[in-house]
């Protein structure tokens, strides 16, 4: 019954159509494809797969290219960006078995059965304005795990994006 009405409201403030729900929807979906370019041209972060929707899964780009090491990396981006007082950012995590990760990413070895990655929801219209600032602090924390700034015993792996940050930049 909840669920029910909570869409029947949904319908009556934001109607089924391409200038109600879709507008909101299709400003979700391009923040994700815009996203997932930015990422695809990052030295820090790997997409895992292409988005479908308004779903963002990544993973940080380690050295060595590993689930253990991508399962540790994601752990504390997610607790470090959102222990951060001054710039906090919440991600959530989605575990991936090996096998699947493998067809993605043969490039990664299976050392475990699987692995955490990043995975975000960009949802809100306004998010598609945000994405670029967004990408800048997933950076800053993949770059911090990365250098061990937060205790990483992995290196960041590059593997040759093109991507232009500098740990230098701000979040």
């Amino acid at each position: 019954g909840a669920a029910a009405a909570a869409l029947w409201l949904t319908f009556q403030v934001l109607p089924p159509t391409p200038d109600g729900l879709g507008q909101v929807l299709a400003a979700g979906r391009r923040a994700a494809l815009d996203w997932s370019r930015l990422i695809d041209a990052s030295n820090v972060i790997d997409l895992y797969q292409r988005p479908e929707l308004d779903i963002v899964c990544y993973f940080p780009a380690t050295s060595p290219r590993s689930l253990a090491a991508i399962d540790e990396a994601s752990a504390r981006m997610l607790a470090d960006g959102m222990a951060d007082p001054a710039d906090p950012v919440f991600l959530s995590t989605l575990r991936v078995p090996a096998s699947e990760f493998g067809r993605r990413h043969p490039d990664v070895a299976a050392d475990r059965d699987g692995a955490r990655i990043l995975r975000s929801v960009l949802m809100k219209p306004e998010t598609e304005s945000y994405v670029p600032r967004l990408h800048k602090r997933i950076q800053h924390l993949a770059a911090a795990d990365a250098s061990g700034a937060s205790g990483a015993s992995g290196r960041l792996h590059d593997h040759g994006g093109s991507g232009s940050y500098r740990a230098a930049d701000p979040p």
